[in-house]
């Protein structure tokens, strides 16, 4: 049986990422850097909006509604792979939108982006118990709407988590997971990357605390193949596109796609 995660370490860092909050607050820094109002433009211009139907994902018994949520998209490009990019918990699909405007113009690739329930123009209340729910349904448009048969999950913090566990339940090409936290209860990243047999790129900030610690343990317990990427700084999930190693994490993401991409064509 698979070693869990040691408990002191995870207490450990717990606390050291609450230390860090305070100043955070104190510094104004409530949320994740924004793309300008010039690259929203510039991508809103090359996409096109798109409607996923999703289920409410919880039970009457549990309190949720029957209703299906409304969740809103955008498809950029017509490449013969699909990518789908899974935005934080602080920030909504338009931090996705210059890499996705990056990815569309090399042809190979149909990028969705989608808001979670309660985010943008999406429907229902923000609901972080079943961002892996919304996932499945972006998942199935992709499938089943743009008909892409090779499709590739990527996502930031709460959407890394939501892609490594929903990695292990459908068919995908690879798992891009940054800055993801190894577990954000009902989710257990640590536990399903043990499952997670498709390609994986783990990247993160060596001082984003506690995901570079997460990191660390998923890497070590996830099997073949899997590769990792370090950064100086503390840039957590999608600004890590906007910072000092923009142009590196771009690289090595694309890289990634590219090189499974080719190999899930043959097959």
């Amino acid at each position: 049986m698979p070693r869990r995660p040691n408990t002191m370490r995870r207490l450990l860092a717990g606390l050291m990422a609450l230390a860090v909050i305070p100043l955070a607050i104190a510094c104004g820094e409530t949320k994740g850097a924004e793309p300008s109002p010039a690259a929203i433009a510039t991508a809103e211009s090359a996409s096109r909006v798109v409607s996923i139907t999703g289920p409410s994902g919880k039970t009457p018994e549990a309190g949720g509604a029957d209703d299906d949520v409304m969740l809103s998209g955008r498809v950029f490009g017509s490449g013969p792979t699909g990518v789908i990019l899974v935005h934080t918990r602080l920030a909504d699909q338009t931090a996705w939108f210059p890499f996705a405007t990056q990815l569309a113009a090399t042809g190979s690739y149909t990028v969705l982006t989608f808001d979670f329930r309660g985010f943008g123009d999406s429907s229902g209340d923000k609901d972080f118990d079943v961002v892996d729910v919304d996932l499945m349904s972006a998942y199935d448009y992709m499938r089943g709407v743009l008909n892409k048969r090779t499709v590739f999950l990527v996502g930031a913090s709460t959407g890394g988590t939501a892609a490594l566990v929903v990695g292990t339940r459908v068919a995908v090409a690879g798992v891009v997971s940054i800055s993801s936290p190894g577990e954000l209860p009902p989710l257990d990243a640590e536990a399903a990357v043990q499952q997670l047999h498709t390609p994986k790129l783990f990247i993160v900030s060596k001082d984003d605390v506690p995901q570079a610690h997460d990191q660390a343990t998923m890497v070590a317990e996830a099997p073949e193949p899997k590769d990792e990427s370090v950064y100086d700084g503390n840039a957590h999930g999608t600004d890590l596109l906007q910072g000092p190693h923009a142009a590196e994490v771009e690289q090595r993401v694309m890289e990634f796609l590219s090189q499974y991409a080719t190999a899930s064509s043959g097959r």
